[in-house]
């Protein structure tokens, strides 16, 4: 385990034969059963990306890229353009009350273990596709 594995950072990178954009992409994977769940394809402030259903609330897995050049990443905010302005306040407001303890259970604790592990799993599922 490197450094970033340690601190939570995940990203596996991934390259189709086609320069699909991202919603090509996600139609492409939509209809495929993932451990993770079923993959949501949404905006997430001026982007568009593909979202796993949240680990917790500060746990996700999400797609994203374009020209057939892809990165799955742990993302610890959850997608979607109403989460953005929640996930933001909820993190501030948890940060002051616990000085900055709360985020440690996403850092380093259970649901970051899992999500990492989900990163791993889509990615395999995808590369096997030959896409």
């Amino acid at each position: 385990m490197g450094f970033s594995d340690a601190m939570g950072m995940k990203m596996v990178k991934i390259q189709t034969k086609e320069k699909l954009d991202i919603e090509g992409f996600y139609n492409k994977i939509k209809d495929i059963e993932f451990e993770a769940g079923v993959p949501e394809y949404t905006k997430h402030g001026f982007a568009y990306l593909i979202a796993f259903p949240k680990v917790d609330n500060e746990n996700q897995v999400w797609i994203t890229g374009n020209k057939g050049k892809f990165i799955i990443q742990r993302s610890t905010m959850i997608a979607g353009v109403g989460n953005m302005l929640e996930s933001s306040i909820k993190a501030g407001i948890k940060d002051k009350l616990t000085f900055g303890i709360s985020g440690m259970k996403s850092t380093f604790g259970e649901p970051k273990k899992q999500c990492m592990a989900q990163v791993d799993e889509i990615a395999e599922k995808i590369k096997a596709l030959d896409i």
